[in-house]
């Protein structure tokens, strides 16, 4: 079986997987709870295989893993209790008010991590390679965690439906039509010692299949809602664009610590794609981009 084929046939199997995960209400998002939870193992596992440099340091996978979980648990509970579409039980409430919406309870249990990784460091390895294990443990709980946990920030909006599909339409929509691009126009190289085989056809294929694909989508709900959405046409030719190829800075990121980690893939778990870091890679970086965008309009006295 082709790459082309693998790859398409994997979309189709995730992208429903991924739609749903978002649409339905009615387990309170317990399902997109438990999609986020998944992706987050899988990439940190990811992660810190590939940032393992032996006794120059490794990180703490445990510990990464256990706070990038609870980074994204206690960003749902936050987000279950402000989301409208399916109100959480009276007797729910008796509980969650410990976990109080609008608290900063993510700094806090960052600092935690990382004072964690360190005293864990001092008993139970050698001094050598501490810089390297204790930032890469903070790191791979922050990148998958925190950056996942967005999802929920951009969901609880108003327009939180169509702002994810949007976001991670963007990002998909710009990565498979700079894939397909590059395949059938490619002539020039980018000249990106990361990825060297990417061409600037592909990369305007993808910006171009993806204002094509924002606009579609901000026409279909207004025909379909009859309401006018709040990115108006003329503002998704400066977002998508610019958020394009912030999605290209993520992918590009991923690859360059694949490259210090001498791998091709991430992992082999998403067949025609590598690992989930592979997958998501724009995502992760997109996701927290996109919200503080809106913040950013939000503060300007902007409709969102």
């Amino acid at each position: 079986m082709g790459e082309t084929l693998t790859r398409l046939i994997s979309a189709m199997i995730l992208v429903p997987l991924f739609i749903f995960s978002f649409y339905y209400s009615g387990w309170y998002y317990f399902q997109l709870l438990l999609f986020g939870l998944s992706v987050i193992y899988l990439g940190i596992v990811e992660f810190c295989s590939f940032s393992d440099k032996g006794d120059e340091g490794k990180p703490f996978v445990k510990i990464a893993l256990f706070y990038g979980f609870l980074i994204f648990f206690v960003s749902y509970l936050q987000f279950i209790q402000v989301q409208t579409n399916n109100p959480i039980p009276e007797e729910w409430k008796i509980f969650l008010k410990y976990i109080p919406a609008e608290a900063n309870l993510i700094t806090p249990i960052i600092f935690i991590l990382f004072v964690h990784a360190f005293v864990i460091q001092l008993i139970t390895r050698p001094l050598e390679g501490a810089i390297l294990s204790v930032s890469t443990t903070v790191i791979a709980a922050i990148y998958l965690g925190l950056t996942n946990a967005h999802f929920f920030k951009l969901l609880q909006q108003t327009n939180g439906i169509y702002y994810i599909w949007i976001v991670s339409g963007t990002v998909f929509i710009t990565d498979g039509g700079a894939y397909f691009g590059g395949r059938f126009f490619g002539r020039h190289p980018a000249g990106l010692k990361i990825s060297p085989k990417k061409t600037w056809e592909g990369y305007i294929t993808g910006m171009i299949t993806a204002l094509v694909y924002t606009i579609g989508v901000t026409y279909s709900f207004e025909k379909i809602t009859g309401v006018v959405q709040p990115f108006s046409y003329a503002e998704l030719f400066l977002f998508t664009p610019i958020f394009s190829i912030i999605s290209v800075i993520g992918d590009l990121a991923e690859s360059a610590m694949k490259r210090d980690a001498k791998l091709k893939d991430s992992a082999s778990v998403v067949p025609g794609h590598g690992g989930v870091l592979d997958l998501a890679d724009a995502l992760l970086i997109v996701m927290p981009c996109s919200y503080y965008y809106l913040c950013i309009k939000e503060i300007l006295g902007y409709t969102i």
